[in-house]
């Protein structure tokens, strides 16, 4: 099974065009943009993906729907394609009543964990995060993070995003699962350090298919360091489509990776068959409880 743990209904470029400087689109299509994810899936052999919506409103303005309504949508799509899509829900913890709302989502929607940006200006520790975290650990759900640079915008807030802002949260709740999305970019060294400490911690590598395209042998290092350091069953396939579809294509950002074994042994590592399994699904069935 493979399973793509980072996919969004629209780009944040698509969503937040006007911090960008580009005009608005057209009002996004939630039905045509869920197809196009399973068409799109179907010819990359990807099973299932988690549905995610990150709450920018705070630093890159209103998107085209409401933080709720689009969370509401993102539900929709699960449920035309409810063999393929898991949903998250998303927000901004400094939004009122959005525990309330969490707890809602979960009881009558269904969704299956939470996406916190903190980027947009909030620290993990942060005492609104902590509902949240309550309500995740009595439903037993993970929170999946942004973690490392967020450098696709100059208005996002990078320092709440450091892998040692992520320490206290496991600390004060070690039954907590966190996912740090992007296994921390450019920190992901010190994401190692912070991840091996604390055993609910996984590494999610979303975009780390750019980069065993463009530098293959430092990634391959990369990736070896994690595996040595927190295990392959806390290491995650995901892509962050469709945000980066315009780099890669999904059917390549699988290929990256099924190709893995060969890469590391041109740079003098081992990964298996199995190891690479892992990645790219098997680590995020069993923490999803998938049945297969």
């Amino acid at each position: 099974m493979i399973i793509d743990a980072h996919r969004h209904l629209w780009s944040v470029f698509q969503r937040h065009p006007a911090a960008f400087g580009a005009p608005p689109p057209a009002r996004l299509d939630w039905e045509e943009a869920a197809g196009e994810m399973a068409a799109e899936m179907n010819g990359a052999d990807v099973d299932r993906a988690v549905l995610l919506v990150a709450d920018f409103a705070a630093r890159l303005g209103d998107p085209p729907y409401p933080i709720q309504e689009e969370n509401r949508l993102i539900v929709e799509a699960a449920r035309r394609y409810p063999e393929r899509v898991i949903p998250f829900y998303g927000i901004d913890p400094r939004r009122p009543g959005a525990a309330d709302g969490f707890e809602r989502a979960i009881r009558e929607w269904g969704v299956r964990g939470i996406k916190l940006h903190p980027a947009v200006g909030f620290f993990p520790h942060h005492r609104a995060c902590y509902p949240l975290y309550e309500i995740c650990v009595a439903h037993d759900l993970p929170v999946l993070f942004h973690s490392g640079p967020a450098s696709f915008s100059p208005l996002l807030y990078n320092r709440f995003t450091h892998p040692l802002e992520f320490d206290q949260v496991a600390t004060d709740f070690p039954q907590l699962t966190i996912i740090l999305g992007h296994a921390c970019g450019d920190w992901w060294e010190d994401g190692i350090a912070i991840a091996r400490g604390h055993p609910r911690m996984v590494l999610e590598l979303s975009e780390w298919q750019l980069r065993l395209k463009e530098a293959p042998e430092e990634s391959v290092h990369a990736l070896d360091r994690m595996r040595r350091g927190v295990g392959v069953e806390r290491m995650m396939w995901g892509t962050d489509f469709p945000g980066v579809r315009h780099l890669m294509s999904l059917k390549e950002c699988v290929q990256v990776f099924r190709d893995l074994p060969a890469t590391a042994s041109r740079f003098g590592e081992r990964f298996t068959e199995r190891e690479v399994a892992a990645i790219l699904g098997g680590t995020a069935a069993r923490l999803l409880k998938l049945d297969g």
